[in-house]
């Protein structure tokens, strides 16, 4: 058996404390016992049962168990064919928010769908292994192979066509959050949520009832009104930061958008918190 562990003296957002692998010997078993830590196997070869919750779950090579913190769990290799596996713990302040977007947040097991979903799964165990051990302190490597198991793990979104639209709203709305102050295009939008644009703007009028080129208009003067309450940038600092690609524009689609011109607003409202 191999095992390696490293310590950490905080909790951050998402953490790999340690990582091993092991050749069971037939009817090799832990448990009942807990852990106070989450704790990922991938069954590399063989099979062998998981017993968490009162269920009893028969897994084999390629699918893979998670024991979750202080859940009373027992697990067994088999008899004539035992398994190896891997194994990660981690624990952090994300993982609750991560795991709900896999497998995870309806089961405690994961069987990929097909093999290449399955190589995947295994190829990212063993960059871990590896990694994790001689990342020499690079704990972000370890991290990201980590995700990129978990990531192999994600969920399939619901069926239902409302739960579709709310979900294709949340990915579009939040990549304009995060990348309004680029130069993007609605196409661009429509692109990183997999859709066309003719869909991405019914979604949109569905939820917000305005079209997506209106919503990120809006989003970048909310920021750029923002800034100009909250500091002591030019109004050029502000458009440029916000997605604007000059000055004059920018005054344009402010003063349209509040009633005011940039410096009457930051006179009006200075000091405030403007939503």
């Amino acid at each position: 058996m191999k095992n390696d562990s490293k310590e950490t003296q905080t909790q951050h957002t998402l953490s790999v404390y340690f990582c091993g692998q092991e050749d069971c010997g037939p009817n090799h078993s832990f448990g009942p016992a807990m852990r106070p830590h989450y704790l990922l196997h991938v069954i590399f070869h063989g099979k062998g049962i998981y017993q968490c919750s009162g269920h009893t779950y028969h897994l084999k090579a390629g699918d893979a168990f998670l024991i979750r913190p202080m859940d009373s769990i027992y697990y067994r290799a088999d008899t004539s064919d035992p398994w190896s596996y891997a194994w990660a713990g981690f624990d952090g302040s994300a993982c609750k928010e991560i795991l709900k977007q896999t497998v995870f947040s309806d089961t405690p097991i994961f069987t990929p769908e097909t093999p290449s979903r399955q190589n995947s799964l295994l190829t990212h165990m063993q960059s871990l292994l590896d990694t994790f051990s001689e990342n020499n302190g690079n704990d972000l490597a370890s991290t990201g192979n980590l995700l990129l198991i978990l990531s192999a793990m994600q969920k399939k979104p619901s069926e239902s066509r409302t739960d579709i639209s709310n979900l294709y709203f949340q990915k579009a709305s939040e990549y304009i959050r995060n990348n309004y102050a680029y130069p993007i295009q609605i196409s661009d939008v429509a692109h990183y949520v997999g859709i066309d644009r003719s869909y991405l703007y019914r979604i949109f009028m569905e939820h917000e009832n305005t079209s997506p080129k209106q919503y990120l208009l809006k989003h970048r003067l909310q920021m750029a009104a923002q800034l100009l309450c909250s500091s002591s940038c030019t109004i050029t600092e502000a458009a440029l930061s916000c997605g604007f690609r000059d000055a004059p524009s920018f005054c344009n689609y402010f003063r349209q958008g509040t009633g005011y011109t940039p410096k009457e607003f930051r006179k009006a409202y200075s000091g405030t918190i403007y939503t």
